[in-house]
């Protein structure tokens, strides 16, 4: 059989999956992630002749790692912010502000400092480890996020804080990543951290919160313009879905052109797009499964291709240290970070320390990995793709097999249905 009939099925039963397991799955422990994983782990272990997957050495699989990565948690990212319910203000979202402005630094600086102090990488190669892991992934961690827009369920603070850290950590997390790149390119360090600080950190960030309002207002007006025409009077799920992608793709594109975050932008153009007065919720449902639907697809066929990676050869470079750093990040600085990032917060302890655990590392580490790596050549990058791929996978496996418990726990406490 030839390879890329074997690619094929793998494609198909990927997608007969995204159809077939979320009911099947409903009430268990096991999650899509996982048997996607395993099963990529396992058909690449066997003597078949498919492709050798190595984002480590080879320049096109990196660059089709990173753009396909890119385009997932582009989708994500509109999902995610489609499911916003609450109009923005600190009061209402000071549960992910916290997570941003102190869990997110507190957690990148520990890992940098770890890979520099134990692991022996050098202090660009450190800072873009800490930069890389430190975002709480929007994709894989959609199962501690808040409902879609048609859920009427009460949202509670873990999971509403969890999903405004992963629409937002992803553009907040891409500073680090031009910090690591700005330095492993330079010797005059001083200057590069200015120009970093005002260009990297403020511009952009400035220009992708800019963006992302911009363009939430103005798609949001062409499509309320223009649906009744498209549509001759009847919905059509396949035209709102077309318009949530196009609107996606342009707020990104337009927003990378003028050198802001379209990460940051692409979350904040469909949480203002959700929160106007004229917005339907059965409309932003309709939205929401379009985009839902783009997303388990692609990211079924990746996740197989992520298991094969783990399989040929993407824990090559991994070292017991390495490993310890990828499981310290999951059970002690990552939760300890975001413990700490609460003390200010008027939390019961068992939603903090819920939402401290739950930092799911996955699909935008990658991106960012890969980004770096095209981008610049930074030492030991070897030994950084095995424990970031390391990490992922063991979140994949820890988080997945928790969530359900964990969240039922945190329920029970809180007096909530679980």
């Amino acid at each position: 059989m030839h390879p890329h009939i074997l690619l094929l099925l793998i494609a198909g039963l990927a997608l007969l999956g995204a159809f077939m397991l979320p009911g099947l799955l409903k009430n268990r422990l096991l999650s899509l992630p996982i048997i996607y994983v395993s099963f990529g782990f396992l058909i690449f272990s066997l003597p078949l002749d498919l492709p050798l997957i190595n984002p480590e050495d080879r320049v096109f699989d990196r660059q089709w790692m990173e753009y396909i990565t890119e385009f997932i948690v582009i989708i994500s990212l509109a999902g995610t912010g489609l499911k916003m319910k609450r109009p923005p203000g600190w009061k209402t979202w000071s549960t992910g502000v916290f997570l941003l402005a102190i869990a997110m630094p507190l957690t990148i600086a520990a890992v940098a400092f770890l890979g520099w102090w134990w692991i022996g990488l050098a202090p660009a190669s450190a800072i873009l480890l800490g930069g890389v892991l430190a975002p709480t992934d929007p994709v894989l961690a959609s199962n501690v996020q808040v409902g879609p827009p048609k859920d009427d369920s009460p949202e509670d603070e873990v999971r509403f804080g969890l999903t405004s850290e992963a629409g937002l950590n992803d553009g907040l997390a891409f500073p680090f990543i031009y910090l690591a790149l700005a330095l492993v390119a330079t010797n005059n360090w001083s200057d590069a951290i200015i120009t970093w600080a005002w260009w990297d950190f403020g511009y952009r960030i400035a220009m992708g919160t800019l963006m992302g309002w911009v363009m939430g207002k103005v798609m949001l007006w062409i499509f309320y313009q223009f649906a009744n025409k498209m549509n001759d009077g009847q919905d059509t799920e396949i035209e709102e879905g077309l318009f949530i992608l196009a609107s996606t793709l342009l707020t990104y594109a337009l927003t990378e052109i003028t050198e802001g975050y379209g990460f940051l932008a692409v979350f904040v153009a469909a949480v203002v797009s959700g929160q106007q007065e004229y917005t339907n919720r059965e409309t932003r449902q309709k939205i929401y499964e379009a985009v839902d639907q783009v997303e388990q697809a692609v990211l079924g066929i990746f996740l197989i291709g992520f298991g094969g990676i783990t399989a040929t050869g993407g824990l090559e470079h991994l070292s017991w240290q390495g490993a310890a750093l990828g499981a310290a990040l999951l059970l002690i600085i990552r939760p300890l970070s975001g413990l700490i990032a609460f003390l200010p917060s008027g939390l019961p302890f068992v939603e903090k320390l819920a939402i401290s655990y739950f930092g799911i590392r996955g699909v935008g580490s990658l991106y960012y990995l890969a980004y770096a790596h095209n981008s610049e050549q930074f030492p030991e990058i070897d030994v950084i793709w095995s424990i970031v791929n390391f990490t992922i996978l063991v979140s994949i496996l820890l988080h997945g097999l928790s969530v359900k418990p964990i969240l039922g726990w945190v329920d029970r406490e809180m007096g909530r249905k679980g």
